[in-house]
Parts: structure tokens; sequence; C-alpha cells
């Protein structure tokens, strides 16, 4: 499956098991997420190596997921 957004193209290959779980997951209301809504692609530079994000990650001292929360309520 091919998603484009504005100029950028992301590539996404799902697999059958994947569209499954989406399908019942989809069922129950949860809200699901393409990842999209995080405009990541806004942070995305070419200069950046995996050493440096695991750097940057290793600062946080919660989980990745309170960050998030605690950002979001900002």
């Amino acid at each position: 499956m091919i998603v484009s957004r504005k100029s950028d193209t992301l590539a996404a290959g799902l697999s059958s098991k994947k569209l499954e779980a989406i399908k019942e997951l989809s069922k129950l209301g949860l809200k699901l997420s393409d990842g999209y809504d995080y405009v990541l692609w806004e942070y995305v530079s070419p200069e950046t190596t995996l050493d440096d994000v695991k750097k940057r990650l290793s600062s946080i001292k919660t989980s990745l997921s309170e960050e998030i929360i605690e950002e979001r309520n900002k």
C-alpha cells in the first residue's frame, strides 16, 4: 500500500495478517493511526544516524509513551 501525503510518499507494505488485525481493531471502535497525525516527516533529517537517535532517546527518564502524553498536555 502506498500512502501519499502532500509531496511526501511513504511506502508501507501491509501483510494479510496486519490487514486482518486492523480490520478487527476497527470493528472494536478503536482509533488507528497511520502515523500521519504525528507529522514525523518534518523531523526526518538525512544527517541523523541511528546512533544519534539512540543517544537522544537514552536521555528520556520515563517511558516514551509518558513523554508523548506529557508533551501533548502542554
